[in-house]
């Protein structure tokens, strides 16, 4: 009996009720809840890297576009390769 009394004098605290209320507050409401902050963490994580591996690939593609500027023979290799252009007196046989 002497427990059932202790237990509820605990529970009925008003400083364990505030934070009890408090702490369910934070993780429910609808905008600014924990759960949410985790998503959005994730959310900043996978679109860091999406930015790292896009300025890596900018970085590359700025390099590719110095070179073929750089020689006319880099140009018609490039479009050779890449759109299979040829000169106007050659035959194009394509090889997969």
């Amino acid at each position: 009996m002497n427990k059932v009394f202790s237990i509820i004098k605990i529970l009925t605290n008003k400083y364990l009720i505030v934070v009890v209320v408090f702490i369910i507050a934070m993780t429910t409401t609808e905008e600014h809840n924990a759960f949410q902050s985790m998503e959005n963490a994730r959310t900043i994580k996978r679109l860091e890297k999406e930015l790292t591996f896009y300025r890596k690939k900018s970085a590359e593609n700025k390099k590719r576009l110095e070179q073929l500027k750089a020689d006319k023979e880099q140009i018609e290799k490039f479009a050779r390769e890449r759109y299979r252009m040829h000169a106007p007196d050659e035959d194009v046989f394509v090889v997969e």
